[in-house]
């Protein structure tokens, strides 16, 4: 199920970034629309109000109207005077050109006397959004009846049938809410829309792109873990063939210790004997780590004699390496008990003095300090190699990288990963200074 997780979570922020471009395009058409309505209805307002004045104005010779003013003694004192016109068939109290409009055009329509051609025109002319309408048609309607009509093209007619589609304006005409103006539009996608919409595009496109290459890369992770498994389990299967080969010469280093008659011999026998059991037994160690499914050393802290087992070592590497004249200081001269995991801590003080006596040269000098302060254990590596650059430092610890792959010096990018490791799994931590020329130290720190 863990190896599934990831491509879920993966998958699920994919879908809720597409489902979130997808809710802000549309918002974003939703605002456009809003926008396109409010515009329309305003110019249409305007240009039907002008028309109709338009209109009224060329048939005031056949209009009549009488003003009377107020009588001012029937006026109380302060008493703000508004308009009051009337009819036999309406009163109102707005401005007097509102009034006009609305009384003479009540006229004008009873007569069926108000064409839509001019106002269609001034729409053309006025409405800033114009390039952005599909189609339009225009009516004049008496009640529900139609009894003038205007349609923008040939296809208006038949695209317009559907009220629910587009934007519908309705502007009452005359005073009696007998007449009144209908509009109704249908509209194209902004040019800004039309960009945005492309950018959404291209937008859906990368995410697509970008989901392919999570899942190639999830693809790849999991034939890498599954080499990984594979690779342990060559591993595993290697380590534990050691241990029948081990065995053999551990019982023939026992018979030639036994039928050794020089005690100097005898002592080297023995020696080697217990080198080999050692050997035997980290074996063991190690067949149970792997076993670890979460890949966690199981660590179980003793009493851990630092001082004897450097010198021990050091002692070790003196043999392997007897073409070269090991030069160690230990200090201070007396032992330092500290706690850590006798296998695994060995490892990695194995680790740290051998690469301190490879990498430095014929003569390598080896200084190894000691000091528990504070609940602390605080050990120091020090030799006199080449040293490291500053991108070196940084990466010396990773898992398989080698620092000069030139050298003829054998290395497998392992040794400090799994110096790190073990020290983590102590809960301390391990630092690193070095200069090209002048070696590296190697600081770890204990909790005790």
């Amino acid at each position: 199920m863990r190896k599934y997780l990831l491509l879920i979570i993966s998958l699920l922020a994919i879908a809720l970034l597409i489902v979130s471009q997808i809710v802000w395009v549309r918002q974003l058409m939703i605002r456009d629309k809003e926008r396109f309505e409010t515009e329309l209805e305003q110019t249409l307002q305007n240009v039907v109000t002008f028309s109709l004045s338009k209109g009224i104005s060329g048939c005031l010779d056949r209009m009549s109207f009488e003003m009377k003013p107020a009588d001012p003694s029937q006026i109380p004192p302060g008493t703000i005077i508004r308009g009051s016109f009337d009819t036999k068939e309406y009163q109102s109290d707005k401005n007097l050109g509102s009034f006009l409009v609305g009384a003479f055009a009540e006229e004008l329509l009873q007569d069926n006397k108000i064409p839509l051609e001019p106002i269609d025109s001034l729409f053309r002319k006025e409405f800033i959004y114009y390039p952005e309408i599909a189609d339009y048609s225009m009516s004049l309607l008496k009640g529900d009846s139609v009894m003038r009509e205007l349609h923008a093209n040939g296809e208006a007619y038949t695209v317009l049938r559907d009220d629910n589609a587009g934007v519908t304006v309705n502007i009452p005409l005359g005073e009696t809410g007998t007449y009144r103006y209908r509009a109704h539009v249908m509209f194209k996608p902004s040019v800004y829309m039309q960009r945005l919409r492309s950018a959404a595009t291209l937008s859906a496109i990368a995410v697509v792109l970008i989901s392919l290459l999570v899942l190639y890369q999830l693809m790849q992770l999991k034939k890498r873990s599954e080499a990984l498994e594979m690779h342990q389990k060559a591993v595993t299967g290697i380590v534990h063939d050691l241990k029948s080969p081990l065995a053999y010469v551990y019982t023939m280093l026992g018979i030639f210790e036994k039928n050794e008659s020089l005690a100097a011999k005898k002592n080297m026998l023995h020696t080697a004997k217990t080198r080999v059991n050692y050997l035997s037994d980290k074996i063991g160690v190690l067949l149970t780590a792997v076993k670890n499914e979460n890949n966690v050393l199981q660590i179980d802290p003793a009493a851990y004699p630092f001082s004897r087992r450097c010198n021990e070592i050091i002692q070790e590497l003196a043999v392997v390496y007897a073409n070269k004249k090991i030069d160690c200081s230990i200090e201070p001269e007396t032992e330092v008990m500290i706690q850590a995991d006798p296998v695994y801590f060995d490892g990695c003080i194995r680790n740290l003095l051998d690469n301190a006596v490879k990498y430095s040269g014929e003569n390598p000098g080896v200084g190894i300090t000691a000091e528990t302060t504070k609940g602390k254990a605080i050990l120091t590596f020090s030799d006199n190699g080449k040293g490291m650059e500053e991108k070196e430092r940084k990466k010396v610890f990773r898992e398989f990288y080698c620092s000069d792959t030139r050298s003829s010096v054998k290395n497998h990018g392992i040794g400090l990963a799994f110096v790190r490791q073990v020290v983590n799994a102590h809960n301390g931590k391990i630092t690193l200074k070095s200069s090209p020329g002048k070696g590296s130290t190697f600081t770890i720190i204990l909790p005790q």
